[in-house]
């Protein structure tokens, strides 16, 4: 299967039908979790090698994604009707800086299991930007158009440690992928602290998956 091949969900066999038919109509079925994550072992090694943390925890954060079937569930319209598809692998849309007064634009990055080979090809879609001509959601507008979801949304704020965030809905019913918030990172009781915030929606996913999510990434934090 390739990034952009999805299974359609029939409702009547699915294990999560009725927590949909539950929240998905609701008003605002998002679910926004905000926690700290301990990157101590990641943090100091980009210090020490001037490595970039930011692509770091993106992979770590991408990757605990791909391993939880629950946030890899979308709701789109297949042949005019609203479904909910499962795919088999889920990129990520980042921010790069290419300004100096918080200019950016955004790529889209497929997901990769080594850190090497996705640190490669961010590599070459970096070195592909033009800097002069930065549009910021031309990615995930052409993704939305072409009716495709496979991504989840990275945003970083490395300059504050926030407690909690507020996403944003691309329509009334909810995100039709996960929003992830990443801040800055602070030496707390002798460890490196890093706040994540997720909105998702629930009538695809629980707390349960959720917490998985969380300790997934440290634990891969910890390995790089």
């Amino acid at each position: 299967m390739n990034s952009n091949t999805r299974t359609i969900i029939n409702l009547n066999t699915w294990d999560r039908a009725k927590s949909y038919e539950f929240y998905k109509n609701f008003i605002n079925p998002q679910v926004s979790i905000t926690a700290e994550v301990e990157c101590t072992a990641a943090f100091n090694d980009c210090k020490e090698n001037n490595t970039s943390f930011f692509r770091k925890y993106v992979y770590a954060i991408l990757r605990s994604v791909n391993e939880i079937k629950e946030l890899k569930y979308r709701i789109e319209k297949v042949d005019g009707e609203e479904r909910v598809v499962l795919y088999d692998k889920i990129s990520v849309l980042a921010p790069v800086k290419v300004g100096k007064n918080g200019e950016f634009t955004t790529i889209k990055v497929p997901y990769h299991l080594t850190f090497e080979k996705f640190n490669k090809v961010m590599d070459e879609i970096v070195t592909a930007i033009d800097p002069d001509d930065p549009e910021p959601y031309f990615v995930e507008e052409d993704q939305e158009r072409r009716g495709f979801s496979d991504m989840v949304v990275i945003s970083a704020l490395p300059d504050l440690h926030f407690t909690s965030v507020t996403a944003t809905q691309s329509c009334s019913f909810g995100s039709r992928k996960p929003l992830i918030n990443v801040g800055k990172a602070i030496m707390k009781e002798g460890k490196m602290m890093m706040p994540v915030a997720i909105s998702f929606h629930h009538g695809l996913c629980d707390g349960y998956h959720i917490s998985k999510f969380f300790a997934l990434i440290e634990n891969y934090l910890r390995e790089l």
